[in-house]
Formats: structure tokens, C-alpha cells, sequence
């Protein structure tokens, strides 16, 4: 397959854990909001939580600005275009304070209409403990969904197991060695919190109505550009299953069925990635495309960012 054909993705790793930054840059920070999401920041009681809720809002504001700039650029510097032309294509830059989004039915964010029109970017965004990884991707037509989870040793996953997952992915799960069964039900978590969130309907889509299977292979190296770099792994071996029940045996998420009741196929159009940061984080891409993925991957400075 072509370059060409490849799908530029902006992959932003953002830190959410800044001790550095200050009282007046955190009010700085939230007079570039509007109102409505300034209030939104300031009704968290907790310090680290209004912290965390200002830090997603910005980030997701300047990035956006950043990589539509960005993928601007590059579209300008592949067509013949006179100097007027382009002149006038880069004054359509779009400042962080101007974006404007919408809600689908089950609460997933995409960018309010005209604004859509003029970038064409799709995104998503998840974040757990100490980082928000965002997504963005020029591709309007494509269903996007990303998640990133901090292993918790508390959470009880046998429990989650019985209610969430499908018996081939318990399955699979139970016959790792006790070691292995905790980071492997967070990286399945990652994986189906990336297509529920693609597919923007929320637990209207039954956990239990797709499931993935993972096999050992060799990982690449995945490379977070920035001023502290670092490296994930990526894992290719994520195969995603759609589920049909039999019509005649109706089953609800509490109750088991046998994989004799199932209908399964390959989900076709669908690819879906588990990376690792560390032992501690896992993150999830699902994307309805299966064209190769230019990724642009960026451990995002604050300081620059925000920078006046």
C-alpha cells in the first residue's frame, strides 16, 4: 500500500502530574476556557482533581490547534497551490480558545460542526493517574477510540470477569499463569474501552457483545518524541470478535452463556492496538480502518505548550 494511504495520527502523551505548576499559571490557564467549562473545572472540591480537570481541557485545546496546523501545513506543502492560495489556507488556523464541540447521544465529544467542516479532525481521549494520551487523527469519516489505564492492584478482576467479559477472553485470561491474569485484564479493559469509546454509544454496547484475542509476538518500539523522550511497546496481535447471540437464547449481562449459543466472526474494517508505557500503564487504539497508520507520537512539554 501506498505512503499516501497511510492515516496521519497525532499520538499525544500529556503529563498530568506537574507539582511545578503554580497557582497564577493554573489561573491563567483557565481564563483561556470559556465559562461554561471553567465552571465546569472549578465545581471538583479536590485540588488535584480541579488540577487534573483544567489540565485535559488545555491540553485537548492547544493539541487540536497544534496538529490542525500541522496536518495543514503538510496538505499545503504536497499541492500546487499559488502564493495567495496558500497564503490564505494558513490564515485559517484555528486558536485553542476557538474550538467548540458537541456531544453525541451517549456523551462522546467530537467537534462542533463548524469547526469540524473546517479541520476535518477527528479525536478521542482517555486518562488515567498521571497521563491523558489524545488521539487525533484528519480522517472524517474514521470512528476513533483510544484509553489508557494505570494497573490497580486492588481491583477485584474475577469479579469484572463474570459480568464484562466473554467467556473466550475469561478463558484465555484464567489460563495464564496467576502471575500474568492482572496486567492481561487490564490490557483486555484497555482494548474494550478503546472500541466502546469508537463507537461512541457508551455501555449501550454490551462488553459482552465483541471480545479480543491476544497471542505472544514480538513487539515494536513505539518512540514518544519531546524534550524527555521515552518509548512504549506495541503490540500488533489485538484481533477483535463481534458476538451475536442466538435469538433463541437471550441472555442479559449477569448470565452466562455457552459458547454453543454464540455466534462469532472477525470484526472486517476494524484494527485495534494494545501498547505498554510500563508495568504500570497500558493504552488502547480502536479505529474503524484498516490502511496503515502514520504515527506521529509526541510526549507533550506543558511549559512549551502553555507557554505565553
Amino acid at each position: 500500500m501506498a505512503a499516501g494511504d497511510a492515516i496521519p495520527l497525532h499520538l499525544y502523551l500529556c503529563p498530568l502530574n506537574l507539582p511545578g505548576l503554580s497557582g497564577e499559571q493554573q489561573a491563567r490557564l483557565l481564563e483561556t476556557l470559556p465559562v461554561d467549562e471553567q465552571q465546569k473545572v472549578t465545581r471538583y472540591r479536590m485540588a488535584s482533581a480541579r488540577e487534573k480537570g483544567l489540565l485535559v481541557r488545555c491540553y485537548l485545546r492547544a493539541l487540536l490547534s497544534q496538529a490542525h496546523g500541522q496536518l495543514s501545513q503538510c496538505q499545503l506543502n504536497q499541492s500546487p497551490l499559488s502564493q495567495s492560495q496558500l497564503n490564505a489556507d494558513l490564515n485559517g488556523a484555528i486558536a485553542p480558545s476557538e474550538w467548540c464541540f458537541d456531544y453525541l447521544d451517549k456523551g462522546k465529544p467530537v467537534l462542533a460542526e463548524p469547526f469540524f467542516a473546517r479541520s476535518q479532525l477527528v479525536f478521542n481521549l482517555s486518562h488515567s493517574g498521571d497521563y491523558m494520551l489524545l488521539a487525533i487523527a484528519q480522517a472524517p469519516q474514521l470512528e476513533l477510540g483510544v484509553d489508557i489505564e494505570r494497573l490497580r492492584v486492588n481491583t477485584n478482576i474475577h469479579a469484572i470477569l463474570n459480568h464484562y467479559f466473554t467467556h473466550q477472553e475469561r478463558d484465555a485470561l484464567l489460563a495464564l499463569p496467576s502471575a500474568r491474569q492482572r496486567q492481561r485484564f487490564f490490557d483486555l479493559w484497555a482494548l474494550k474501552e478503546s472500541y466502546i469509546k469508537a463507537k461512541g454509544m457508551g455501555l449501550a454496547l454490551s462488553l459482552k457483545s465483541f471480545y479480543f484475542e491476544l497471542s505472544d509476538s514480538e513487539p515494536r518500539t513505539m518512540n514518544f518524541k519531546g524534550l524527555d523522550a521515552r518509548q512504549a511497546r506495541l503490540e500488533q496481535a489485538a484481533r477483535l470478535f463481534l458476538v451475536e447471540e442466538d435469538s433463541k437464547h437471550e441472555a442479559s449481562e449477569q448470565e452466562e452463556t455457552s459458547p454453543g449459543e454464540q455466534l462469532t466472526q472477525p470484526a472486517a474494517g476494524w484494527q485495534s492496538m494494545l501498547g505498554q508505557l510500563d508495568d504500570e500503564y497500558r493504552f488502547a487504539l480502536s479505529l474503524s480502518s484498516v490502511k496503515p497508520i502514520d504515527w506521529r507520537c509526541e510526549l507533550v512539554d506543558p511549559q512549551t505548550l502553555f507557554a505565553d
